[in-house]
């Protein structure tokens, strides 16, 4: 453990969370940041002004943590939100492509389905068992192909990929590369300048609520066009008859995003960066690596890859009793998540060996013959 679980509201000592990657639990310090914008929301134009000035300094952190400039990030609904501006934006053609993986997260392979309409095929790349092979992505690809989503780690298996090794193959065919790093922001180092654009849910490893964040990574695809736009996209021309798109990730924003959720988010990230990217990873490396190691000893099919460069903070096994097992577990306090016939655990900077010992002899007393 790096970080009390006193720190974080109704966190009982004897509870052993591992649902990070579904849903944590939320700081006590977000308290004050919802007494502070209640407290902004209450002074007219000076706090509507304030919250935008929130949002620049919530901007400014998650540079620190994706290596873009704070203007290249955008504030939207979720992150499912931010893949529909980005598929938006491409200028399709009869004949494209899109590419896929069959078991990488829905919303990137709804987007890409919905696409048929338009003439678009949408390639949807199938996986060996439960594993994404990169390679298979990438072969996947030819001249028509403009766009592959991926995600940095998946929320089905935990497998976590080589961003670097994917993106470089996919500049040299001039392919847009839009990454989800809903299961890596806040919990391992991210390096959004290797994607197009970057998209993350903030209630999940960065501990905040339901929204989400874009990034632009101008200088790698100096064209973003989203379809949706509103009055916070752009400047109009007094004739009310044009309109100007911000030259930065403001055009992705439509109108007003949910201040609060971003009081919250400012909260998180300040919190996260104050113990270090680096140091939650390592932390959480080394309770994942002796997650996978026991169950797998226990005999569990785990499905998340053997490989520790493969890993981040998720780690899951596949049982048709999932839904069953995850209630079994929550009666005896400790929190997992369930799922298309797989359980999974997660583990984040509050998370201590106990928790991890805990939940390994409840799992060898559960399957005992």
């Amino acid at each position: 453990m790096i970080a009390p679980k006193s720190d974080f509201i109704d966190f009982d000592e004897t509870l052993v969370h591992l649902a990070t990657a579904g849903q944590p639990p939320l700081l006590k310090s977000h308290q004050q940041a919802f007494e502070r914008f209640a407290q902004d929301k209450a002074r007219g134009t000076a706090g509507y002004n304030e919250h935008w000035e929130v949002g620049e300094q919530a901007k400014a952190l998650l540079a620190k943590m994706t290596g873009l400039p704070a203007r290249d990030h955008a504030f939207v609904g979720s992150a499912s939100e931010g893949i529909a501006r980005v598929v938006s934006s491409v200028d399709w053609r009869a004949g494209d492509n899109a590419v896929v993986s069959s078991k990488d997260y829905p919303s990137g392979r709804f987007s890409f389905l919905r696409l048929a309409a338009l003439g678009v095929e949408p390639r949807v790349v199938d996986a060996d068992d439960w594993y994404i092979d990169p390679d298979k992505l990438i072969e996947a690809c030819d001249a028509r192909t403009r766009l592959v989503y991926l995600s940095h780690v998946t929320s089905l298996t935990g497998q976590r990929f080589d961003l670097a090794y994917v993106s470089e193959a996919l500049t040299k065919l001039g392919i847009i590369l839009l990454v989800d790093a809903s299961h890596s922001l806040g919990v391992v180092p991210v390096n959004a300048k290797l994607a197009d654009f970057t998209v993350s849910s903030a209630y999940k490893y960065l501990c905040a609520t339901h929204m989400g964040i874009l990034g632009w990574n101008r200088t790698r695809q100096p064209d973003f066009n989203p379809l949706s736009i509103g009055w916070a996209s752009g400047d109009g021309a007094s004739d009310g008859r044009t309109y100007t798109l911000y030259d930065d990730a403001r055009r992705a924003q439509v109108g007003n995003p949910n201040h609060l959720d971003i009081y919250i988010l400012e909260t998180s990230l300040r919190y996260l960066l104050g113990f270090g990217i680096e140091s939650i990873a390592n932390h959480v490396r080394s309770l994942a690596d002796g997650l996978h190691e026991r169950i797998s000893a226990l005999g569990m099919q785990v499905i998340t890859p053997d490989a520790p460069g493969e890993r981040a903070g998720n780690v899951a096994f596949a049982t048709a009793e999932d839904s069953l097992i995850v209630d079994q577990a929550a009666q005896a306090g400790i929190l997992l998540w369930d799922g298309d016939a797989r359980v999974r655990s997660s583990v984040h900077l509050f998370n201590t060996e106990a928790d991890i010992d805990r939940y390994i002899d409840w799992l060898a007393e559960r399957f005992a013959p």
